[in-house]
């Protein structure tokens, strides 16, 4: 594998389907980040990520057979490669003046210094090709549907006001009734009060809040006998929404025994319960 010099970082050129690509450990290696800064990144924005556009998912097999060794490290079970558009996209709020130079650099004297690929000159090899270019379209055709359903899941995805249980309820196979407990377990929520004979007061984590996640609607609570008091209710924010239905499609969410396996996602209506 042929190797190129950005910044005094020497780096492999790694080339996949006609095109360059770097790693993630490559963005971490030449803009002198710690160690995992780059998959930390890539993984908090996956969503926004269009794989065989912004990115390649590559496995073990396919990083033995395309020569794909030297870029990853020894025994790699799966892999992540970055198209230009997809290192674009993850170095964008890279704004030191050292970010500045590797980038233009690995544009104009990486990515842009890509060769052509080599047409076959025998009928095997271009029967090859034509099977290979009929592969990838197939797949291409698949992941165009399956965006096309997200994105439809998406646009019925947000409702402003919507509680944790209410929003997971329109999530089919979901178990609504766990939501606030799971959500306990990583850390978006946690129960302020302290006495356990006592009902929960769900309050959320700064860094929920501070990445749009939940927002607490107070509502103040009057009883005869009783001083009035405010109770906090999580609710839904639509980056929350997005990153809670991410969870979904990877079967994170506590869901219910008796789930279909299908993921699909009510429209809020008019009539449905808030």
């Amino acid at each position: 594998m042929s190797t190129i010099t950005i910044h005094q970082t020497q780096l492999p050129i790694v080339e996949y389907r006609g095109q360059r690509v770097v790693t993630l450990a490559m963005i971490d290696q030449v803009h002198a980040r710690p160690e995992g800064t780059a998959r930390r990144n890539f993984n908090e924005h996956r969503g926004r990520f269009v794989e065989g556009r912004d990115y390649f998912e590559v496995t073990a097999d396919e990083i033995r057979t395309q020569s794909l060794g030297q870029a990853f490290a020894p025994r790699t079970s799966r892999g992540a490669l970055l198209t230009e558009r997809g290192y674009m996209l993850l170095t964008k709020p890279f704004n030191d003046d050292l970010a500045w130079e590797v980038q233009s650099r690995l544009v104009d004297e990486y990515f842009s210094q890509a060769k052509p690929p080599l047409l076959p000159q025998d009928l095997p090899g271009a029967l090859r090709l034509a099977a290979d270019l009929a592969e990838e379209k197939a797949v291409l055709a698949l992941e165009n549907e399956q965006q096309a359903k997200k994105i439809e899941a998406l646009e019925n995805l947000f409702m402003p006001g919507e509680t944790v249980p209410q929003f997971a309820k329109r999530l089919n196979g979901v178990n609504s009734q766990q939501m606030l407990a799971y959500l306990i377990e990583i850390k978006w929520v946690f129960n302020a009060e302290r006495d356990p004979d006592s009902s929960p007061k769900y309050r959320v984590y700064a860094i929920p809040r501070d990445k749009h996640w939940l927002t607490e609607k107070p509502i103040t609570i009057r009883g005869e006998g009783i001083l009035p008091f405010i109770k906090y209710t999580p609710v839904m924010l639509e980056e929350g929404a997005r990153r809670l239905h991410d969870m979904y499609l990877a079967e994170k969410l506590p869901m219910k025994q008796t789930w279909d396996g299908k993921f699909t996602v009510s429209k809020f209506t008019s009539e449905s319960p808030l």
